[in-house]
């Protein structure tokens, strides 16, 4: 995956500082990006203890996907883990569980991960993309209306993933934003091709509208990467049905 790192991020004691004071009665929290003010990262903040504090929401795991040799693979963060950790993840679920086995969900683009213990054996876990992280299914949270739309889009761009070699390895090299682009220019296209899908979703045709124009003017490099993505993986996808 293309690196696409927020800057404010590279020092270690500010990030472990600022996710220390948010998570300080939370198991998690996701502290959305600020696009008024120009800020295009989105961080989820996870705190994993030894102990449970049962004021929240006490998660024990974090799954999540990362990518190897242009293959996804799926990870596991927990106390036992090995720390520090300073990598990125790749696009799909991230799941928060518990010892309960209750979850909280999210789906992202992709980013930047790092984690770290603190001195209390308290892991702090950082994930941060210049895309937008989305509240899915959980026990501690409402779903993000988007979050339906982002499955059905990961779904999709899995059927060439799953059975045509060179699809998987291409929408790895993907920088966060470039996928994220392509998911808007997959709902603008879906709703363009029915009238009734887009007078029953007003609101999402609405919201795609305004994200486009958005987005062509703050990344319009990402912009026309989305675009090739998904022409390329349309043209893989037909050649594994010949």
């Amino acid at each position: 995956m293309t690196m696409d790192r927020d800057s404010t991020l590279g020092d270690d004691s500010r990030w472990l500082e600022q996710a220390g004071r948010i998570l300080a009665n939370l198991g998690f929290e996701l502290v959305e990006a600020d696009r008024l003010a120009g800020s295009g990262t989105s961080r989820l903040l996870v705190a994993l203890r030894p102990t449970p504090t049962l004021r929240h929401f006490d998660p024990e795991t974090i799954d999540c996907w990362t990518c190897e040799a242009g293959r996804g693979k799926a990870s596991r963060l927990e106390l036992e883990s090995h720390y520090p950790i300073s990598s990125d993840y790749s696009w799909g679920l991230i799941s928060l569980t518990d010892r309960l086995g209750v979850s909280n969900q999210f789906l992202s683009f992709g980013g930047a991960l790092r984690a770290q213990m603190t001195p209390d054996a308290t892991v702090l876990v950082d994930f941060s993309s210049h895309a937008p992280i989305l509240r899915g299914s959980g026990h501690s949270q409402g779903v993000d209306p988007l979050a339906a739309e982002v499955g059905a889009f990961f779904a999709r761009i899995k059927v060439p993933i799953d059975f045509v070699p060179g699809a998987e390895a291409l929408v790895a090299k993907a920088a966060p934003r470039t996928l994220y682009c392509a998911f808007i220019q997959h709902v603008r296209e879906k709703l363009a091709a029915a009238r009734t899908l887009r007078e029953s979703n007003r609101w999402l045709a609405d919201w795609s509208s305004h994200e486009a124009q958005r987005m062509e003017s703050l990344a319009p490099e990402h912009w026309r990467a989305g675009a090739d993505l998904r022409r390329q993986l349309g043209a893989i996808e037909a050649i594994g049905r010949e």
